[in-house]
């Protein structure tokens, strides 16, 4: 292996590199005809580390040399990830310059093992030890990064980045990561003092770590503000339903005991009226006069609303609510809170065919200097969570829905409570605890 390597040098840091990008790219969308761009692709990056070998065109690169090399290979790497997956060029970015810093730190830990095994800057290991280190420690370290880094990069990031701060990713890539990479290694050829040797490539790896993770954070940065920005769009879009429903709700109560007096007006006075329609018309009437009343306008509002609903669809709503212990949250907030999961309720019991099952239960009490709030629903289909608890949208446009959970998980955060959602024995519950105001 140590005699191959000395050899095809040039492939050893080809490998290495190929591997994350693999990972990090390995999800994304592949343009037509994709195997063979990536067959070109690893043609074309074979044929420009071997063929200079081969023909003795280069035996070796010195610091400068080597650090040209490195990033146009990096802008190399970018134009091929656009070349062979249909992403925007930052999305490309991200995906070259993480994966080249993951490369970094395999390269930089292998020099350091090398180092302290052999105690000096520049002496290959023997073998078999040096295919043990060649192999175990991008291994090691490339399970890691996928753990610690390429798995919680999700496909929704990759594609929706566009913060073109990713471009100056590449300049602190080619400065930061390459170019001390290369002069920690011209310094070893010099012959600095060993131990400051040593300090660097120390060094060096955590670099490559802090990199990682402003990366990350760029990814991520426009993404966390498009969520909180259409989660502030919901709550204000709540609160504007909440005042029309209010109002429609209370003007189809006015007009509903004007029709039911006027009924009983014609009965009384003898009309020729059959008694039968009357008495339906009436019982229809009562449906729409149905008011929840629980000590709490905002929340009768809203229950109101989805009892009227549920009635028409041929749901029980049962409420056991203490209205008034939620005086102390804003009246949006409640009906934002409540509406979310009552309509999350019966979108899942909508899908429900027993008629004894289409059931859906609310409770609101006081549990201390707590406000305890339960909702119990049956479902049809087995409700997926995500990775931090919330239920996930049964939506086939993922993308585009989902807000609605964590909206109300912010509003539970914004009143010092928790939220926790859970499926057992058919049932789904939605237990949210909110904290009392001292």
């Amino acid at each position: 292996m140590s005699a191959f390597l000395e050899r095809w040098w040039s492939l050893e840091p080809l490998v290495q590199l190929l591997i994350p990008l693999v990972l990090l790219c390995l999800r994304l969308p592949r343009r037509p005809h994709a195997t063979a761009r990536e067959c070109l692709v690893l043609a074309a990056l074979l044929t420009l580390a071997i063929v200079p070998l081969m023909a003795g065109l280069v035996t070796g690169l010195g610091t400068f040399e080597a650090f040209v090399v490195f990033s146009a290979l990096l802008a190399v790497l970018v134009g091929a990830v656009i070349f062979v997956y249909d992403v925007r060029p930052w999305t490309a970015l991200f995906c070259a310059t993480a994966g080249y810093t993951l490369q970094n730190i395999v390269s930089g830990t292998l020099e350091l093992l090398r180092m302290y095994i052999t105690g000096r800057a520049s002496v290959q290991l023997d073998e078999p030890v040096a295919t043990i280190v060649t192999i175990g420690v991008p291994a090691v370290v490339y399970l890691a990064g996928y753990w610690l880094f390429v798995r919680r990069v999700t496909l929704r990031g990759l594609l929706d980045v566009e913060n073109r701060m990713m471009l100056s990713m590449f300049a602190v890539v080619v400065i930061a990561v390459i170019g001390l990479d290369v002069i920690i290694k011209g310094l070893a050829i010099v012959g600095i003092p060993f131990r400051y040797l040593i300090l660097l490539r120390l060094i060096h790896p955590l670099v490559c770590v802090f990199v990682l993770f402003a990366e990350y954070e760029l990814l991520y940065a426009k993404h966390a503000d498009d969520e909180r920005a259409e989660t502030e769009r919901l709550l204000a879009e709540r609160e504007r339903q909440y005042r029309l429903s209010r109002e429609n709700i209370e003007a189809i109560n006015i007009k509903c005991h004007d029709i039911r007096h006027q009924i009983r007006r014609l009965a009384d006075e003898g009309a020729v009226v059959d008694g039968a329609v009357l008495a339906d018309i009436e019982r229809e009437i009562n449906v729409y006069d149905s008011v929840v009343e629980t000590g709490n306008e905002a929340l009768d509002t809203i229950l109101t609303e989805k009892s009227l609903m549920c009635s028409g669809e041929g749901i029980v709503l049962t409420v056991i609510a203490n209205g008034a212990a939620l005086d102390f949250m804003a009246p949006a907030d409640i009906y934002a809170l409540f509406g979310n999961a009552l309509d999350n309720a019966i979108e899942a019991v909508r899908q429900v065919d027993d008629p004894e099952r289409r059931t859906i239960t609310l409770s609101v009490r006081r549990a201390g200097k707590m406000v305890a709030v339960s909702v119990e629903n049956y479902f049809a289909r087995a409700p997926r969570f995500s990775a931090d608890g919330l239920p996930q949208t049964s939506k086939a446009d993922g993308a585009n829905h989902g807000f609605g959970t964590r909206s109300m998980r912010a509003i539970t955060q914004r009143y010092g409570g928790s939220l926790h959602a859970g499926a057992q024995d058919g049932v789904f519950y939605l237990n949210v605890l909110l904290a009392e105001p001292s």
